[in-house]
């Protein structure tokens, strides 16, 4: 009995030592990512991949010219949500006694997705000619680079995996 008392005794004692190193390691990772992740070095990341996907596609003068106003807009997209990240952070930074009212909440949340509805449907109108634009082959490199792309993008679902279930394709029943 007191064999596995003391195992018990140590397994409690390894972890209450164990326990808040981890959460300790836990908080100093979440606060090194976002630290790492700077304004301008997601601005320079964001250059890069549409970089990347401009070069990657091979595009044609005519295509060149269908992608610069789909460019524009996922720039657009991009500076946006800077700018949510950095009010987002302000507002934490406030103290709790600052918060604005449910109220008011609830008429930010409906203007931002006002906003994200309407920079999807500029995006919607510009990318459709574009895409259209592309061979086969640039079709099959756009479906996989554009992914990243536009799931940084305001697109309702983007960010809730209903690209992984496109491509899987439909479900049956």
């Amino acid at each position: 009995m007191t064999g596995r008392w003391s195992r018990l005794a140590v397994a409690a004692t390894m972890l209450s030592l164990t326990l808040p190193g981890a959460v300790a390691l836990a908080e100093t990772q979440a606060q090194s990512r976002s630290d790492i992740r700077s304004p301008e070095l997601r601005a320079r990341l964001h250059d890069g991949r549409l970089a990347m996907i401009r070069e990657s596609l091979k595009l044609n003068e005519a295509q060149l010219k269908l992608w610069e106003p789909v460019e524009a807009q996922l720039r657009a997209s991009f500076d946006a949500r800077q700018k949510l990240r950095s009010d987002w952070r302000a507002a934490r930074e406030r103290g709790p006694g600052e918060r604005p009212s449910l109220a008011d909440r609830v008429d930010r949340m409906s203007q931002r997705l006002t906003e994200r509805a309407e920079r999807a449907k500029a995006l919607a109108t510009v990318f459709r000619p574009f895409y259209a634009s592309l061979t086969e082959d640039q079709k099959d490199v756009a479906n996989v680079l554009m992914r990243r792309a536009l799931r940084g993008h305001d697109g309702p679902g983007w960010r809730h995996g209903s690209m992984r279930r496109a491509e899987v394709g439909p479900t049956r029943n």
